[in-house]
């Protein structure tokens, strides 16, 4: 009898940790379709539909090999694209391989289910990785914490590479503290690792950093001399490049694009090349950026936990510790000190910030209840994140409200560069409402902002703009947080200043002072509008209908936000 429910307990553990793990990284999963709210995820979209060969007809010709496959877009590799061009040709009944017609919305599914289940693989190797060093049995509250982490769901819902990534990285933490531990042979270890690096450098080009961890591995076999050593590593380097050739080939057949795109996205990364999307890491501070703006987004109470586990653990001489403590700051730094400090470029190690903290709480010797506390502190954001993806996108929230409200023929002003312009039509809600007139005759201006300092063209076109405008959009905050030190409603902006210079907020004043006039009028209501409505899909958790919980993050790293829950603001003309 013990033993039977000894089982139904283990049954429902596994119930219930399967359970989540799904349902967080699957619910809403085809959020924002079929429009593109995430331009990465976009252009690979785009990429995997434009994947085609003629295999009947093919000759062995260098033109064609060109040709064959190739996605035209080399800011990643291609892997990730094959992949999903694989998994929409099986759904397709493995028929007409190389001329099937992909859809946008099918493409951008394949891709987030990618992301999904790499997630979900992730999830296993952190608490593999906890048991080793720990050497305890997985606790329930591991997995809690683990499948609630809030950049673990977000990144899971983006058909982008950062899901592959963090879980390619983890990989070879893994097999390394196996290697550690003895409980892999060395030539098992470069043919895994070799296999895990190609397949990461198939992925993104610039992952050619993780092959420095199983380097440091083999430098610290014991029984091998330093001949050995070299060796191992020259095999494992020639056998990742051999993958990475395999799984991304045109970065070799379509050499001249491939070098082009890298150079573009290294001078954008690096911040030689000016453009709007990096405009928020301009007077920015390294490493005080990301600890302000990037991780406790991304982590929430458990990043905190995460850093003091990690200082905690710098002392320690125990092997696989330093490893760990290694493993962050190889990847840490490089990405930290450069000029674009976007949230994913920090996404490899989240999951090790997560393993400092639970290592440093299952170490904890105080109250058990503060401990307790902790731990459902460290959960709430994550469980908080679903919020975003168990409703419609805000976009669409935002243009109900503005076919509902805004009269016909109404001339509005909005801003450009943002990744689609509101108001649009939600297919599903359009499906159940066929007597609803969506289509209204607005005259919707998708201004240029960005230019506005430096052309008097513009500046001329605003104020009639100005003139005729019954409405003012603000879709997000990608233009006044980025190039004024101006917010719509009053904030505590000490953290904000902190990951700064001082200089910053008067040199914006200084370069852009036409936009900064503009917003600081708009926001006093001096410019004649005033905000009428703001809409914000702020993770929150609601019971019963009633909100208990919510986290305000629109003054993250642009990134986090922008993309699946920005802040939409409508002001309307005043009459005098």
């Amino acid at each position: 009898m013990e033993k039977i429910k000894r089982n139904i307990l283990v049954i429902g553990y596994w119930l219930l940790v399967i359970g989540f793990l799904f349902y967080t990284r699957f619910v809403g999963y085809s959020w924002g379709l079929p429009y593109p709210m995430h331009p990465d995820e976009r252009n690979m979209a785009v990429a995997v539909q434009g994947l085609t060969c003629n295999l009947l007809n093919f000759e062995f010709r260098i033109e064609n090999f060109k040709k064959c496959f190739n996605p035209h877009f080399f800011a990643y590799g291609q892997l990730p694209l094959y992949l999903a061009y694989f998994l929409i040709w099986a759904y397709r009944g493995f028929l007409n391989f190389g001329k099937i017609f992909i859809s946008f919305t099918e493409a951008t599914i394949a891709l987030r289910f990618i992301s999904a289940f790499s997630s979900i693989f992730s999830a296993v190797i952190v608490i593999k990785i906890l048991k080793i060093i720990t050497k305890e049995k997985e606790k329930i509250w591991w997995w809690f914490v683990v499948i609630f982490s809030p950049f673990f769901i977000q990144f899971s819902h983006f058909g982008t590479t950062e899901s592959l990534l963090m879980l390619f990285y983890l990989f070879l933490i893994y097999f390394s503290l196996l290697l550690h531990d003895k409980k892999i042979q060395i030539d098992k270890f470069i043919l895994f690792s070799g296999l895990v690096c190609g397949l990461s450098l198939a992925t993104k080009v610039s992952s050619v950093i993780y092959l420095l961890l199983p380097f440091f591995s083999i430098f610290l076999i014991k029984n091998k001399n330093l001949y050995q050593k070299i060796f191992f590593i020259g095999y494992l380097s020639v056998e990742s490049l051999l993958f990475f050739l395999i799984f991304s080939p045109h970065n070799f057949i379509s050499w001249p694009e491939f070098i082009g795109a890298l150079r573009y996205e290294s001078a954008v990364a690096l911040g030689k090349i000016s453009v709007f999307y990096t405009k928020q890491f301009d007077y920015s501070l390294p490493i005080i950026f990301q600890l302000i703006k990037v991780i406790p987004a991304a982590l929430g109470m458990m990043g905190f936990v995460g850093l003091i586990g990690l200082i905690r653990l710098i002392g320690k001489r125990e092997r696989k510790i330093i490893f760990l403590v290694l493993a962050f700051f190889l990847y840490f730094l490089p990405n930290a000190l450069i000029y674009a400090k976007w949230t994913r470029f920090l996404a490899p190690i989240f999951p090790l910030i997560l393993i400092f903290g639970i290592f440093t709480l299952e170490e904890f010797k105080g109250n058990n209840f503060i401990k307790m506390l902790i731990i459902i502190f460290s959960i709430l954001p994550g469980f908080a994140y679903l919020s975003i993806y168990q409703n419609p996108d805000i976009r669409f929230q935002a243009s109900d409200w503005i076919f509902k409200n805004i009269p016909q023929n109404s001339y509005i002003l909005s801003e450009t560069a943002n990744v689609i312009d509101i108001p649009v039509i939600n297919p599903k809600f359009e499906a159940q409402n066929p007597k609803r007139i969506f289509n209204k005759n607005y005259q919707v201006i998708s201004f240029n902002f960005y230019d506005l300092d430096q052309s008097e063209i513009l500046q001329k076109d605003l104020k009639k703009h100005l003139i005729y405008a019954d409405y003012i959009l603000v879709p997000s905050r990608r233009i006044f947080a980025n190039y004024t030190c101006l917010w719509p409603e009053k904030r505590i902006e000490f953290f904000d200043r902190l990951s700064y210079q001082k200089s910053r907020c008067e040199s914006l004043r200084r370069t852009f002072p036409k936009l900064n006039q503009y917003y600081q009028r708009l926001f006093s209501e001096e410019l004649g509008f005033k905000k009428v409505t703001e809409f914000s899909s702020y993770p929150k958790i609601v019971i019963f209908g009633k909100k208990l919980l919510e986290f305000p993050d629109e003054q993250a790293e642009e990134t986090w936000t922008v993309f699946d829950h920005p802040v939409i603001r409508v002001y309307k003309k005043i009459k005098r």
